[in-house]
């Protein structure tokens, strides 16, 4: 009888054993170009990233595919962390690639990014910001000298220019780029921002600064764009020609001494209406040239008509940035889904946790009057930040968040690792860090994340495609150890294809293999304090090394 008993345990075991046995959820695509993943086409087949010279992403705690002429709310605030740390980022005695030379290099009009993945480009050339339902369309924007102006493709076609509504002054003040581009029942709507043409800014005072402006470390690149921005709709006909650009009419809260940016980051139609989505501007906070905030906002568009409605304000649980004694800095949106569900992030004015935190938000166009949520507000720690960055129509979000087991303070210490993560919009409690998403389960259950034959630490996640492909950001690895080191590392473009196609809900629940990253709290002196170490900077420098590779 015992032995009987015996063999079925063993059955049994040998049962279960085989059952922990799996494979991870997403499947690592490495493109193997060097860069920082920035968007993904719709049918998941095309990837686009960003190729930088320089590290002024981490001087403004924020990410290398931002865009530092025009999205304000990157750069305004300057830089956060402790006065050593921000003088090694900026470092204007230095010959490398770092902050200062990135402010140099603008004033020259030299170029300063390339793309990798599906188009090799740069901005000369064109670099291109979005890719379309297929990676046949796409938009972008060409530099020439203190000019850029935005372009679209169309079905591989020839570019087609996008200018901006500056009809009433010089050439040289042109702006416009592009963020987005979809089709809306055969016609192409492209989102941007660009100019107004309806400054109000003194003898073109905002643009001489930000364009010809000092090389301060605190200076005048707070002045860009360097003229008024509106929110943008350039609208295509059904035969694929341009038609005309669009813009709201007025700001959220307009106050013309103040430098006035506003765009529109993505469109889509929700219950038969178009929406636009992105940020407006607020003049609320003050009267001083400096004192525009953004609001995250969105817009009805009618496109037969070739209108757009008023700006309406996403109404925050914290308020709204720019009031007197706001919380908020910035807000803005970032992308809409058919279902209605709008993400966004908010950046605080104040300290909070150590830290002055970019937390995201998810709204409802359904229930336009209730506040949106903070769904990862406070957590796991009080001032954690996250930001999201796309939504599919499976309800499905990306984005990224600090590392889970990271604490040093950020405000006068330094950055923290950042983790990518997914996020269910229906159900906005269910999300996932995508590192526990790429690692599967031998037979005996054991945690197996070699990939490629190397090791990835996934840290931005920036698009998102119909069937649930990830575009992101990996630092990768040749080895395990390597990785919980945090050496050897370097930055590449991936696309993660999900095991299961068109997931949503909480299907990525079954997958889960913990996958903490090592606990190694770089920047973070012994005793707890805020000061930023020689050990950190040299972590952080490492990832930057292949830059000096960049050729136009």
């Amino acid at each position: 009888m015992k032995k009987q008993l015996s063999i079925l345990a063993v059955l049994v075991g040998a049962s279960l054993s085989a059952q922990a046995a799996q494979g991870s959820f997403f499947t690592i695509v490495d493109v193997s170009d060097k860069g920082y993943a920035s968007g993904i086409s719709t049918d998941g087949s095309g990837l686009i990233g960003i190729n930088a010279k320089n590290n002024t992403a981490e001087y403004f705690s924020t990410v290398q595919f931002a865009d530092f002429l025009v999205d304000r709310f990157r750069f305004e605030q300057g830089c956060l962390l402790s006065s050593s740390v921000c003088d090694s980022f900026w470092d204007d005695n230095s010959t490398g690639n770092f902050a200062y030379q990135w402010r140099v290099d603008f004033r020259a009009n030299t170029d300063q990014r390339s793309n990798v993945g599906y188009v090799v480009s740069n901005e000369t050339d064109g670099l291109v910001t979005a890719l379309g339902e297929t990676p046949s369309d796409r938009v972008g924007y060409k530099m020439a000298g203190k000019v850029r102006t935005a372009y679209a493709v169309i079905n591989d076609g020839n570019p087609v220019e996008l200018k901006d509504a500056a009809s009433t002054h010089s050439l040289a003040h042109s702006i416009s780029i592009p963020t987005a581009i979809k089709d809306l029942d055969g016609q192409y709507l492209v989102t941007g921002t660009a100019a107004t043409g309806l400054n109000h800014v003194v003898n073109g005072d905002f643009y001489r600064y930000c364009f010809e402006g000092n090389e301060d470390q605190y200076g005048d690149y707070r002045y860009c764009p360097g003229v008024d921005t509106q929110a943008s709709f350039w609208l295509f006909n059904g035969s694929g020609n341009l038609d005309k650009l669009i813009q709201p009419t007025s700001y959220a809260n307009g106050r013309d001494s103040v430098l006035q940016t506003a765009s529109a980051l993505d469109a889509a139609k929700y219950n038969g209406t178009v929406y636009g989505v992105g940020y407006s501007s607020t003049g609320e906070y003050g009267s001083g040239d400096l004192d525009g905030r953004n609001l995250a906002s969105y817009w009805t568009l009618d496109l037969a008509a070739g209108t757009v409605g008023t700006t309406q304000v996403i109404p925050l649980p914290e308020g709204q940035p720019g009031k007197d004694d706001a919380k908020l800095q910035h807000s803005w949106a970032v992308a809409v889904n058919d279902n209605g569900y709008v993400i966004g992030n908010q950046r605080y004015r104040i300290n909070k946790g150590q830290n002055r935190p970019v937390e995201m938000f998810l709204f409802n166009l359904n229930t336009p009057t209730t506040s949106a949520v903070v769904p990862m507000q406070d957590n796991p720690l009080s001032g954690s930040g996250s930001e999201a960055s796309a939504i599919n129509d499976h309800n499905m979000v990306v984005g990224w968040r600090d590392s889970r087991h990271q604490t040093q303070p950020v405000v006068n210490g330094t950055n923290r690792m950042q983790e990518a993560f997914l996020l269910n919009a229906a159900a906005p409690n269910n999300s996932w860090y995508l590192n526990d998403l790429i690692c599967g389960q031998d037979d005996a259950g054991n945690k197996q994340c070699a990939q490629n034959g190397k090791f990835y630490h996934i840290a931005y996640a920036s698009g998102i495609s119909a069937d649930g492909t990830i575009a992101a950001t990996a630092y990768r690895y040749d080895s395990e150890d390597d990785l919980n080191k945090r050496t050897n590392a370097t930055v590449v473009a991936v696309k993660l294809a999900p095991t299961v196609k068109d997931y949503q809900g909480n299907t990525p629940a079954n997958y889960v293999v913990s996958n903490v990253p090592a606990n190694n709290q770089t920047g973070q002196d012994g005793d707890g304090g805020g000061g930023g170490s020689l050990f950190w900077l040299t972590l952080l420098a490492l990832p930057f090394a292949w830059l000096r590779r960049y050729q136009r």
